[in-house]
């Protein structure tokens, strides 16, 4: 008799059996055999039962050759066709955080799947979203590798009702297929008890991460997949990563993707600097016709503009022109800042000197000798200073503008309308550090004397900027432009030489009254031109009597000539109770000294 067990476990696909138990031998006959069947350790699929199946058979009898005269050969013994010869059963684990009805019903979500750049070992930065939000802007600027943050959870979807689902999610795995541009490098988790297992295939293409067996109800982790970036190009427009979570528990999944946008940024810088920065215009109008050499047009002004490189060279991406928006004319069409010279250093290769077009010097001006003597010596170029026969001229006008009269701040700027510009573009050939563009040019002297000679101060601008052609579609040039201001003022010796007009000084005489009357009305106000008065002295009160001048004693002894002569010299002495004699007028009668006579009552 034979006997067999097979073990069996079913995951779709039918999966190899293990038979045990060799044929009984006659021996044993009669008696009861038992096998002990033990589960190894570590079993990943906890779900499922085990089936153990039990069957039995017979063996095939051998054929006896029978000889002449011999009887019938034994009879084989054979099994009872209505009894079954194979026995099945199913061996469950116990399901814990499953639920009441022991069905694991989990609810892994992929919460989010950004691109980062990776600052350190275990420190990343999230990738800039693009206008959609959706897809991440990832710049092909020497990036070795590049991280790709996960965040897998297994929660409850509705907290009102936590049984329905987020129970335990079994041999729950994360699948990532990368595009081919990308490969797989390592793993990192913040928390290195979270950081899980990941095996990639030969080509490292395709990778699985084990996330948890199970991952308990409520479980969050993250972690960051490091990406190599060695097989992106410049032909590379796009990354496309996809992800796929999947679980023994019962639970729907879906396919999600990480995208990003590749881009080539340029790393190329530009800066642009203006000397002088302050310019000064005075002297007489001259037309165009009148100009004869460069230092009849104005004050001179050189723009320097460099353009550095810190990448890979531009020669291998496509060919880049610097381009400068030079404001020539103001918007009524005159003359604003005339170009002299433009010249291009380092554009063209190792010590050539590039072209730019159009060609300046529309006029055909002679070219100052002393700045030509100085290129040719190699010397440093000098600010210009004028001569004792070359001292500004006073404007011609005999209305000269006061500073109350003069308007606010005016920008010319070709961006806003009020300039017009012509635009210098030189190429950069073979460019790959750095290229410095040189324009010499003069300030139009007699356009500001008769349009903004009644300005505080003028603001002209001049923009400079890259562009590049090529046929990549996905380049990238950031911050690609500069503005370099000048700042343009009526010269204040030509000002002081303009006087002050009369109306200002009438002006001031007036303001001055005007000061002066509240002054004194102000001090009226207050009291100061009143006099101060003191309260009178107590005199003593004399009561005068009017005497006839015949009942005088003088009038008597004079008519009797009995005066005496020492009463004429010596002073009167008046008693306490004598009066003055008043005479006819009522004032007091004077004596010869002078004194007023006495009298007695």
């Amino acid at each position: 008799m034979k006997r067999g067990i097979q073990l069996k476990r079913s995951r779709g696909l039918r999966p190899p059996a293990s038979t045990l138990g060799p044929p009984l031998p006659s021996s044993e006959r009669g008696r009861v055999r038992s096998w002990k069947i033990c589960g190894k350790e570590n079993v990943k699929d906890k779900l499922r039962a085990i089936v153990v199946t039990l069957s039995y058979s017979l063996p095939t009898p051998r054929l006896w050759r029978q000889a002449p005269g011999q009887g019938l050969p034994p009879v084989a013994p054979i099994l009872n066709a209505h009894q079954p010869s194979t026995q099945r059963t199913e061996i469950h684990f116990l399901k814990q955080g499953c639920g009441e009805d022991k069905i694991c019903q989990s609810n892994l979500q992929l919460v989010h799947a950004r691109f980062c750049t990776r600052i350190s070992d275990t420190e990343f930065q999230p990738l800039p979203m693009d206008a959609d939000g959706t897809t991440a802007l990832f710049a092909l600027s020497g990036q070795p590798v590049i991280g790709l943050e996960l965040k897998v959870t297994n929660l409850p979807s509705d907290p009102a009702q936590p049984q329905a689902d987020g129970d335990d999610a079994h041999e729950a795995q994360l699948l990532v297929t990368l595009p081919a541009s990308l490969h797989y490098s390592g793993v990192r988790a913040l928390d290195p008890a979270e950081k899980p297992l990941c095996l990639s295939n030969d080509n490292a293409s395709h990778v699985e991460c084990e996330l948890g067996n199970p991952m308990k109800r409520g479980a969050q982790v993250t972690f960051y997949l490091i990406l190599s970036t060695s097989g992106i190009t410049i032909e590379t427009t796009e990354l496309e990563v996809e992800l796929l979570l999947a679980t023994i528990s019962e639970q729907e999944l879906r396919p999600v993707s990480a995208r990003a946008r590749v881009f080539i940024e340029l790393p190329l810088s530009i800066t642009g600097v203006a000397i002088p920065q302050q310019l000064f215009f005075s002297g007489v109008v001259r037309g165009e016709s009148a100009m004869r050499s460069e230092r009849d047009v104005g004050s001179k002004v050189k723009y320097e503009v460099t353009v550095s490189s810190h990448g890979q060279s531009l020669s291998t991406l496509g060919s880049a022109f610097l381009n400068i928006m030079w404001p020539h004319e103001i918007a009524n069409g005159k003359w604003l800042q005339y170009p002299m010279r433009v010249e291009l250093e380092g554009g063209q290769g190792p010590r050539q000197k590039g072209l730019c077009s159009p060609r300046p010097n529309a006029l055909y001006l002679d070219v100052d000798s002393r700045d030509r003597r100085r290129r040719e010596l190699g010397q440093p170029e000098q600010p210009e200073q004028p001569g004792p026969r070359e001292q500004p001229e006073p404007s011609t006008s005999w209305w000269p503008v006061s500073s109350a009269e003069k308007k606010k701040n005016i920008t010319l700027d070709c961006a806003r309308g009020t300039a017009n510009c012509v635009v210098f573009s030189c190429p950069l050939y073979r460019f790959d550090r750095a290229a410095v563009l040189h324009v010499w040019g003069r300030l139009w002297n007699s356009t500001f004397l008769e349009e903004y000679s009644a300005v505080k101060s003028l603001e002209v601008i001049v923009r400079a900027n890259i562009t590049v052609k090529s046929s990549i579609k996905n380049l990238l040039l950031r911050d690609a432009s500069i503005v370099i201001p000048v700042m343009v003022y009526l010269d204040p010796v030509a000002v002081v030489a303009e006087g002050v007009p009369w109306w200002v000084i009438l002006l001031a005489v007036l303001a001055g009254l005007l000061v002066l009357a509240l002054l004194v009305l102000l001090m009226w106000k207050m009291g100061f031109f009143k006099r101060a008065r003191y309260p009178e002295a107590a005199v003593p009160q004399y009561h005068a009597v009017k005497i006839p001048r015949e009942d005088r004693q003088q009038f008597k002894e004079e008519k009797m000539g009995t005066i005496l002569r020492n009463n004429w010299g010596s002073p009167r002495r008046e008693g306490p109770d004598a009066h003055p004699i008043l005479a006819g007028d009522g004032q007091p009668e004077l004596g010869p000294d002078g004194h007023p006579m006495p009298s007695t009552a």
